[in-house]
């Protein structure tokens, strides 16, 4: 075994030992089971975090039975404490906001009631009234273990004073931008400014691994296979031409200051993009694709959840299914963060219609090129998350990255199946 595959198998190894630690949850435990409060747990600590007060303010000053009491935590603080309150028993949560492949690592454990001790309550939060790969998303081996909440992904900004001032506009004919036509731009532009800014890679990879054909099933089998290595050389060519901002550039700044025509970025950073070069002047459609026969916008997930907890009373639970009920029928309260809604209710209305993101959903052909999974191994891709920019910037060879890729993805799926 080559040094760096050791090293990166001690690593993993470590990090097993490490989550099956108990860690302590004093200050963000489940509380008082008689008091009259529900506990939230969630990972919203950014832009979204004031945006899910404001909707639990709302909620609260209804008078409820039963009032929310928000505890964000950070993405790798909150598995870690499920796991350590689902062992003890003690400080259960009655709310969890999680990622799409958590719901079916938690439930193959047998951790989740099923989203039925919800709907009973409230028969609106149902399959067909949120987009069918949303819902799906929430299904481990037939059964809804979940209730959609929001989506997102990397998409693509453009500068509309760029395209037309180098007559770019042809790129977006059939609003898709593929990395042969970001090429084309080759000898259009000024040395100042570049033809794409990469924001978050790792994550954008799930669209451009989708566009050649590939799953993310299939992909994390085998992480040297085609449909990672077609769009990484791809992006190593545009990189070679010049084509793309500097690994060390912030993408979001490249963008804002006008020197990219194209920036791929989350969906979060509408606002910022807006207020900088202005509304009028910013425009986002589908994110970066490999080519055109396999469109693919693939959007990540989080949904509701409920931990098991035997202890908990059935009034909680209502409570619990009263508040997803409220943040379902006034989900637009906190749109401007730049998420994308999974259900009709919203894609439907005209206001949401009007927003960015919107641009993603607004038409059946668009709806048909989501992709998402909640693949139990999915959440693996992503693991080497330097290592797709030092693949396209020249920091390691296409064939030493893939592998590199290969090793840590199957290296976190065996501590998984250990575990």
């Amino acid at each position: 075994m080559p040094l760096f595959a050791r090293r990166w198998l001690r690593l993993l190894l470590s990090l097993a030992a490490i989550c099956g630690m108990v860690v302590s949850t004093a200050g963000c435990g489940g509380g008082d089971q008689s008091a009259k409060e529900i506990y939230f747990w969630n990972g919203l600590t950014g832009d979204d975090g004031p945006a899910m007060q404001k909707i639990i303010k709302a909620f609260n000053a209804q008078s409820p039975e039963y009032k929310v009491v928000f505890q964000p935590m950070n993405g790798g603080d909150l598995t870690t404490k499920i796991y350590s309150v689902m062992q003890t028993g003690k400080n259960i949560p009655d709310l969890v906001i999680n990622d799409s492949f958590s719901t079916s690592v938690l439930q193959s454990q047998g951790l989740l009631n099923p989203s039925s001790v919800w709907t009973k309550y409230h028969p609106e939060l149902k399959e067909s009234n949120f987009l069918p790969q949303a819902w799906q998303n929430t299904v481990v081996k037939g059964k809804s273990y979940g209730i959609p909440l929001y989506m997102f992904q990397m998409a693509i900004y453009y500068n509309k004073d760029l395209i037309h001032k180098y007559g770019l506009d042809y790129i977006l004919d059939d609003r898709l931008v593929t990395t042969d036509e970001i090429a084309s731009m080759k000898g259009k532009l000024p040395k100042d400014v570049y033809g794409l800014c990469l924001g978050n890679l790792p994550w954008a990879m799930m669209s451009l691994l989708y566009s050649t054909g590939s799953n993310i099933e299939d992909g994390v089998k085998d992480m040297t296979g085609p449909g990672w290595r077609k769009p990484l050389k791809a992006l190593r060519d545009l990189n070679d031409q010049g084509m793309l901002s500097p690994i060390d550039s912030d993408g979001e700044q490249v963008f804002a200051s006008g020197h990219a025509v194209f920036g791929m970025l989350g969906t979060w950073a509408q606002g910022n993009m807006s207020s900088t070069l202005g509304k009028d002047k910013v425009g986002e459609i589908n994110t970066l694709q490999y080519g055109t026969e396999h469109p693919s916008n693939f959007l990540y997930q989080q949904n509701w959840l409920q931990l098991k907890d035997k202890n908990r009373p059935e009034a909680r639970v209502k409570a619990a299914a009263d508040f997803v009920d409220f943040v379902y029928r006034n989900w637009m309260m906190w749109s401007d963060v730049g998420s994308i809604s999974p259900a009709y209710r919203d894609l439907n209305n005209p206001e949401y219609q009007k927003l960015i993101q919107a641009s993603f959903t607004n038409d059946k052909r668009e709806r048909q090129w989501i992709k998402t999974s909640n693949y139990i191994y999915g959440g693996y891709a992503t693991a080497g998350w330097g290592s797709f920019m030092d693949i396209v910037y020249r920091n390691i060879s296409l064939e030493e990255g893939l592998k590199t890729l290969d090793l840590m993805t199957q290296g976190q799926i065996q501590i998984q199946e250990q575990s």
